[in-house]
């Protein structure tokens, strides 16, 4: 029976090695990332944004039931949009909303989301969002009649 004396030459431990050294540095490469980049606290009270989630569906369903319905337009300017909104029945006609809410999001970046001030415009409401940065945006339009909510996102890339 013959030992062998070599146990250095061996290839299987340095390729362990090598995986392992592998997985630490890609585990620290994905940490540098993630401290460069922190994202805002996604929720402060979960329970309340579930309470609050379920409130504004069964409002949508009211909305949906009496035909309510968003028309949303926008024209490009310069600094961003010029966004007009009117509330429709299920007849088209156009209706006075309680309250309009138009929001910027910026679905790649954090920050970026905001609320932005409306006016009352021959029948709809008016809002001019700024875009500061190219590339995807979406504006979020929640209208509200009675105890009845329209919701609508629109998509775009400046």
């Amino acid at each position: 029976m013959r030992v062998r004396a070599r146990f250095g030459m061996e290839p299987w431990p340095f390729a362990i090695a090598a995986l392992l050294a592998a997985m630490i540095g890609t585990s620290v490469g994905f940490l540098r990332i993630a401290l460069a980049n922190p994202d805002a606290v996604i929720s402060a009270d979960p329970f309340q944004d579930g309470i609050r989630y379920a409130a504004n569906a069964a409002a949508e369903a009211r909305g949906r039931a009496l035909g309510l319905g968003l028309d949303v337009r926008t024209d490009p300017t310069e600094t961003g949009l010029a966004v007009r909104v009117e509330l429709r029945d299920a007849s088209g006609a156009a209706v006075a909303p309680d309250r309009v809410r138009v929001r910027r999001e910026r679905p790649a970046e954090g920050g970026f989301d905001v609320d932005v001030p409306v006016a009352r415009a021959n029948g709809g409401v008016a809002a001019q969002v700024a875009l500061p940065r190219p590339g995807r945006w979406e504006i979020h339009v929640h209208a509200e009649r009675g105890d009845a909510v329209v919701e609508r996102r629109v998509a775009l890339w400046r």
